[in-house]
């Protein structure tokens, strides 16, 4: 099971996940997780550091990779969360296919 938490800022979603508890997902992955068919977002930032050093990847809701945005720092420094979504196993193997169905053919 993941934890991703949901934030709701200026009309936008925005997910957070930590990319460090086992898996770290790709851009097939985050198109997957953004759709509509999925569980539906605007942004994702992901946490890919350590707690001496924290960083974080932002995604759009395309897989898209950017760099952090001031919105996005906005959102990190709230301490309340909208939602805590738990994605099960199944959908986590589910993001993983699209990853590697998406590696596949890059080759």
């Amino acid at each position: 099971m993941m934890l991703v938490r949901s934030y709701l800022v200026e009309d936008k979603e925005i997910m957070v996940l930590d990319g460090t508890a086992g898996y770290m997902p790709g851009e097939a992955a985050i198109r997957l997780l953004t759709s509509r068919q999925g569980v539906g977002a605007d942004r994702v930032l992901v946490f890919t550091g350590t707690q001496e050093i924290p960083s974080f990847t932002a995604f759009t809701k395309d897989g898209v990779r950017e760099e952090l945005t001031a919105a996005d720092y906005r959102v990190l420094s709230h301490t309340k969360v909208n939602f805590e979504i738990r994605l099960t196993d199944c959908f986590v193997g589910r993001m993983r296919e699209a990853d590697a169905v998406d590696e596949t053919a890059a080759c």
